[in-house]
């Protein structure tokens, strides 16, 4: 029996240590020291599989495959990492699952290997809804936009001067106004990342920089998301009444906008508005 006890009390003080270099390794990721977060993380893996705490591993497997993403763009290996969460989708923890999935989404779409994609979004898709999951939605909603970009509406590239190639931007456009909207939704953090990244990395494929390689064309979207902010309302075409969103659904942009800016000051510096931003690279 002593034996017992004494081999649960060093499991727990084994888990105590792992779950403090994953949460420290979650913030050098967000930092921008991938060095020292790798470091943190593969560590508190290392410990968490020593105690065989399966529960407590989604979350580091997630993290480990957005650094991959943001480090080195190292899409195989971030590939190892989601897949090594989902198939930990016993445990339940569902919103690393979605996380996983929606992180596989934009492996593949880098890939190039777009027939991979439906059934990975589709899964992500349902968990996201389901657990209101915005910052997964806004992720998803990017690669979306993305890949109907590449691929066309039809799921075929089409030539420049085929009359599918507008309507194709159109439906572009929308899924980057549904990002942005799912971002909001989440935090003005999200929503200045989906629009314009982060010096310190985004596993996102921010809007701005996306539009401005497509040259016109992608001037043209960004016009196109400008003047709709200006003018449009926090609505994604589905009204969800029981919302865990702070923002109140229906109400214009710029005032949604407002609102999630004052709630999160963060350190206090000047925060450029979405208008602000696009106006700034135009």
């Amino acid at each position: 029996m002593r034996k017992a006890i004494d081999v649960a009390l060093r499991n727990k003080d084994i888990l105590s240590e792992a779950v403090s270099s994953g949460f420290l390794g979650a913030i050098l990721l967000r930092a921008g020291q991938l060095q020292e977060a790798e470091r943190q993380l593969l560590h508190a893996l290392e410990l968490k599989k020593s105690v065989q705490a399966y529960r407590d591993i989604p979350e580091v497997l997630v993290w480990l495959g957005q650094l991959e993403e943001i480090k080195s763009f190292n899409y195989e290996r971030a590939e190892v990492y989601y897949k090594q969460e989902i198939d930990l989708r016993l445990v339940s923890r569902f919103y690393f699952e979605c996380a996983a999935l929606t992180g596989l989404v934009r492996v593949k779409h880098a890939q190039g290997d777009y027939a991979a994609i439906p059934p990975l979004l589709a899964e992500a898709e349902q968990l996201a809804q389901q657990y209101e999951y915005n910052d997964h939605l806004a992720s998803l909603r990017l690669t979306q936009g993305m890949t109907t970009d590449v691929m066309g509406l039809n799921g075929k590239t089409p030539a420049a001067n085929s009359p599918s190639v507008q309507s194709s931007q159109s439906v572009v456009i929308g899924f980057f106004k549904q990002a942005m909207i799912y971002a909001l939704r989440y935090n003005r953090f999200l929503l200045d990342e989906v629009l314009s990244g982060r010096p310190q990395g985004t596993p996102l494929r921010p809007i701005i920089p996306y539009c401005l390689e497509r040259g016109e064309d992608g001037r043209k979207m960004l016009i196109a998301l400008r003047d709709w902010w200006k003018t449009g309302v926090n609505d994604v075409g589905t009204p969800r009444p029981d919302t865990i969103s702070p923002i109140p659904e229906a109400i214009a942009l710029l005032e949604a906008e407002r609102i999630a800016r004052e709630r999160e000051p963060g350190d206090g510096s000047p925060q450029k508005s979405v208008v602000e931003q696009i106006e700034g690279v135009l």
